[in-house]
């Protein structure tokens, strides 16, 4: 996972707000993404914000880069993180075959 990076683990360990905080502020990201995501396509009540698949996917980063905050935050080192990916991805796989 070349983002992980000293610049994205420099930025975690630099965040200000509390672990607790930062679990709000990603519902607050999804809540974002999804926003973008229902005015991209038009839905009805979002489509006066304008927004298009260029916000989507800046919005999804943000929901990406908090969440890897978090795992840094709480001590997952990024072999842990490697390897819960690909044990997750695996579980997904396997149960879309179900």
């Amino acid at each position: 996972m070349k983002y992980l990076d000293d610049h994205l683990k420099k930025a975690a360990n630099r965040e200000p707000k509390s672990i607790e905080q930062q679990f709000l502020k990603l519902t607050e990201e999804v809540g974002e993404a999804a926003q973008a995501y229902l005015s991209s396509k038009g839905i009805s009540g979002n489509r006066y914000k304008g927004l298009n698949r260029n916000n989507v996917k800046e919005e999804l980063v943000d929901v990406l880069l908090v969440n890897l905050a978090l795992l840094i935050r709480v001590g997952a080192t990024e072999k842990e993180i490697e390897e819960l990916v690909a044990h997750k991805t695996d579980k997904w796989l396997h149960n879309q075959n179900n």
